[in-house]
């Protein structure tokens, strides 16, 4: 029976039509079935344990091959990206995010830019930490360019969330390159941990936030952390 293509398979069982017996055999006879020789050709060419599906032609030859060093070397995706490739879906499995073993560091996990110019407004940065619920260690570090302080950006806060006393404890605060800048950390009314950082003048200041996984806590991401403004001392 010959093969058909689906457009036309789907046309014997539109509603109201009667399939014919040579037409259930062309249904059958153009899919691979899990004995048939056809799935069988398709399996024998997939190696998921190295990682590379083969291609093969009519007359059984090799026309084509992906593997994971193919991957790596002639699409320019630098070694440390490329976790797998799947040799039965031909997907190419990427870690954009890079390592996430302790002391490992994710930057950009969050970013700010404001034109307003404000002596009294200050950012607080909301992790995802509660002192009732979590203990994990944060390293949290912000840079950039404070413009209308004439300043840089650059503090660095520690510390641990630890749910056994419901509090934050070894916590330090880093201000560098900058006498003018305040910064530090509180326990929220929501019970969640903040960080705040105080500008001596607001206007076109940019900062991003970069976290690095240190002791029992993670790597926060940037669907885990808020940056609210506020002249409040606190939120």
């Amino acid at each position: 029976m010959p093969k058909r293509l689906i457009t036309e398979l789907k046309e014997y069982f539109k509603a109201g039509k009667r399939p014919t017996q040579n037409q259930f055999a062309d249904f059958l006879e153009s899919y691979a079935h899990l004995d048939g020789p056809q799935l069988a050709r398709i399996t024998n060419n997939i190696n998921t344990e190295n990682g590379y599906l083969r291609l093969r032609g009519m007359d059984n030859a090799i026309v084509a091959q992906i593997s994971l060093q193919d991957v790596r070397n002639n699409m320019g995706i630098p070694n440390s990206l490329v976790q797998s490739v799947n040799g039965q879906t031909g997907n190419v499995i990427l870690d954009l995010q890079g390592p996430t073993d302790v002391g490992s560091k994710r930057e950009g996990i969050a970013k700010h830019f404001t034109t307003n110019q404000s002596t009294t407004d200050i950012f607080h940065i909301k992790l995802p930490y509660k002192i009732n619920t979590h203990s994990a260690m944060y390293h949290i570090k912000a840079s950039g360019y404070a413009y209308g302080a004439a300043d840089i950006i650059d503090v660095t806060w520690v510390g641990y969330c630890y749910s056994k006393i419901a509090n934050i404890t070894n916590t330090k605060t880093g201000v560098l390159n900058s006498t003018a800048i305040t910064a530090g950390q509180y326990v929220g009314t929501d019970s969640h941990v903040y960080l705040y950082l105080k500008l001596p003048n607001t206007y076109y200041s940019t900062f991003k936030l970069d976290s690095i996984r240190v002791g029992n806590g993670g790597l926060i991401t940037s669907n885990d952390i808020q940056i609210l403004v506020s002249s409040q001392a606190q939120l």
